[in-house]
């Protein structure tokens, strides 16, 4: 092996008896976990409770072609929607143990999540829920290549039929059939990959940068494929009264204040 190969972070593929690694040092970072089902469970129940609210429909917010089904948005409701901020409470956890795996490969001196979550004059960031909303696709919905707003974006998934991804698939070199794809950059070369399939199952979760473009497959079986969704975005030189500090035993102590009080409290 190379002399870095021990100490790199990158992304690299490596051979017992080769000395050398193949690296991808290139495109963002995504945080693949999992989440508790019991949030997963009261999302998907509060969400089936309101999919026929009109005043609630998402529809008209999102890139996805939902013909057959529908999206609903968790609505703020001033602070008071008690759903929602338990659920704030659970993803955003998720998001700082993102920066930490991060943080700890990188090493303690790395400042880019510090820097990222700072304020040009040095004032205190927060990350604060923007959105969060439920999509219930049926067979042949499916979301365009698209991005989002704010600073990061999730995505956690509830119940999944495996044969969602194979049946009544049409004849294709591409099956990607109810499946999540993500897409960075230009493919410059056959040796390279510049998308990520993922088939999902229920609590699988993605934190990613919002601006990273993913997309929806259509797929043929009548079944239900549910998924919950959001943003945060970043709000600068908040007093320190409206900082809650997350739980993490991070290297960067300024990491755990970086994100907005529960307005329940």
């Amino acid at each position: 092996m190379t002399k870095h190969r021990d100490t790199t972070v990158l992304p690299q593929m490596v051979h017992s008896s080769i000395n050398g690694e193949v690296l991808y040092p290139f495109g963002p970072p995504v945080y693949r976990c999992e989440l508790d089902e019991k949030i997963v469970d009261m999302l998907i129940e509060e969400g089936q409770r309101t999919r026929d609210d009109k005043k609630l429909d998402h529809r008209h917010q999102l890139a996805g072609n939902m013909k057959q089904g529908t999206s609903v948005l968790y609505p703020f409701n001033n602070g008071n929607n008690k759903v929602r901020n338990q659920a704030d409470q659970a993803i955003v956890q998720k998001v700082f143990e993102f920066f930490e795996i991060l943080q700890s490969n990188y090493g303690e001196g790395w400042p880019n999540i510090s820097k990222m979550m700072m304020g040009q004059s040095g004032g205190m960031g927060a990350l604060r829920l923007q959105q969060l909303w439920i999509n219930f696709q049926q067979a042949g919905d499916f979301n365009p290549l698209h991005d989002h707003g704010g600073l990061f974006s999730f995505v956690v998934f509830g119940d999944i039929d495996d044969k969602i991804f194979t049946e009544g698939v049409p004849t294709t070199n591409a099956n990607t059939a109810g499946q999540l794809v993500f897409h960075y950059g230009e493919k410059i070369t056959q040796l390279q990959m510049n998308s990520f399939a993922v088939k999902p199952y229920k609590g699988l979760m993605f934190v990613f940068p919002a601006a990273l473009e993913h997309q929806v497959a259509p797929y043929w079986k009548q079944y239900e494929r549910i998924s919950i969704s959001g943003n945060y975005v970043l709000e600068h030189n908040q007093p320190q009264a409206n900082i809650n500090p997350v739980k993490l035993d991070l290297q960067d102590d300024k990491i755990p204040d970086m994100m907005m009080k529960d307005p329940t409290q």
